[in-house]
């Protein structure tokens, strides 16, 4: 919704730009080739959700030698002035702040016009009432729910579209709370058409400090970019790490997806050390750290088991592999060999008719997760051979622990 706020209102004969009613000003000489200037008035069109603008609204004339022939703020002007010009062609332009535009400052937009006219000897011209709008485009930066669950460490999102002068969006992992800057931060547009924004996060995920980033190019003035930190999760359950960009005047999609290990530069320094005593007991009569043979239609299975998480999980997924392609074949059609229990996607819904895990964002925080995998028995016996289910559980402090369980057809 756009919001018009009046600056300066006039009427419509009323003239501004000078010091007082009576004042005319002599520039570069000549009387007798002089004329005036006046305008309606001057409203600004506010078209993002923006912070009162610093400083004073100031009003320059500048000649075709961007020379400043004239200025003034708002405070000088009083109704019913004129500003006297030789005869030419100027520029009249006004900002909401006597500072230049910064390269990159949060909470600090900058509105402003500017109008080109010509004076011409012994009449007056008039522009009208002015529109101001802002100079600047505008970001701010966010993650959905997904991307949150998986950050183990804090973390930054750098946003640069003039060289050198990148804003820092800070993401704090507040024990597994993530809490990020919601700022508008607002950027000079000094490439044109061709200006290039970058977008980079850094920060710690899964363990791990990650890095991923992408650019964007038209940026405009008063282009208003949401840029969005997401887990993706495609139909044969494959993760990934997207950034979208959407523009206020254009939404735009940038589709690039980074792995999160492929991006990844290594462990996190700052990761916790240990795995926070994560474990997974037996709670049936199977040692469940050696590989258990599925017993024939015939034979009872009673398979349950617990993980203890004392921390509270973070996040918890299954890695499945087997020596049997039919069996890896048929985990594809459902939802693919990652599965991820507190989130699953829609299509990895069908793997629970295979396996029973339990699954749902109740699991998150959970300090204790009963499974109850008897009912595997008839599916899996139809697929001979071995089939490794590897456990991954990340703690709200970032600790992390892998466990196998084996489960072999003969």
């Amino acid at each position: 919704m756009e919001r018009k706020y009046s600056i300066f209102a006039l009427a419509s004969a009323l003239t501004i730009l000078a010091g007082c009613s009576d004042d005319r000003f002599d520039y570069l000489g000549g009387k007798d080739n002089k004329g005036e200037l006046e305008i309606g008035g001057l409203v600004t069109d506010i078209t993002t959700k923006a912070d009162e603008a610093d400083g004073t609204y100031m009003l320059y004339v500048r000649d075709d030698n961007n020379s400043t022939v004239w200025s003034s703020s708002y405070s000088a002007i009083k109704e019913g002035t004129k500003i006297s010009l030789l005869a030419g062609h100027y520029t009249l332009e006004a900002r909401s702040t006597s500072s230049e535009v910064p390269d990159a400052k949060f909470s600090a937009p900058v509105y402003g016009v500017s109008e080109e006219f010509d004076i011409q000897a012994a009449q007056t011209t008039s522009l009208g009432t002015l529109t101001c709008t802002l100079l600047q485009s505008a970001v701010s930066v966010g993650y959905n729910d997904d991307f949150l669950a998986m950050v183990t460490g804090d973390g930054v999102a750098s946003v640069e579209v003039t060289s050198g002068s990148p804003l820092d969006y800070a993401l704090s992992y507040n024990n597994g709370s993530p809490k990020y800057d919601r700022r508008i931060g607002y950027f000079a547009v000094n490439g044109g058409e061709n200006t290039t924004m970058t977008v980079t996060f850094k920060g710690g995920i899964e363990g791990k400090t990650q890095k991923m980033t992408t650019t964007i190019t038209g940026i405009k003035p008063r282009d208003y970019h949401i840029v969005t930190f997401m887990k993706k999760v495609n139909q044969n359950g494959d993760v990934t790490i997207g950034i979208e960009i959407d523009g206020l005047v254009a939404d735009v999609d940038l589709n690039n997806d980074f792995e999160g290990d492929e991006q990844g530069d290594g462990n996190d320094p700052n990761a916790p050390v240990g795995d926070g005593g994560i474990s997974l007991v037996s709670t049936c009569s199977y040692d469940i750290t050696q590989p258990i043979v599925v017993p024939t239609a015939s034979g009872s299975f009673n398979l349950t088991m617990q993980a203890q998480v004392p921390n509270g999980t973070l996040k918890f997924t299954v890695d499945i592999a087997s020596t049997n392609a039919d069996f890896i074949n048929s985990v594809n059609t459902v939802g693919g060999t990652t599965l991820d229990l507190i989130n699953p996607s829609d299509a990895a819904m069908g793997i629970f008719d295979i396996v029973p895990f339990p699954h749902g964002s109740q699991l998150k925080g959970a300090t204790s997760i009963d499974f109850d995998l008897s009912n595997a028995q008839t599916p899996l016996l139809g697929f001979v051979g071995i089939h490794t289910f590897k456990m991954n559980v990340t703690d709200q402090k970032g600790c992390r622990k892998s466990i196998d369980i084996v489960l072999v057809v003969e």
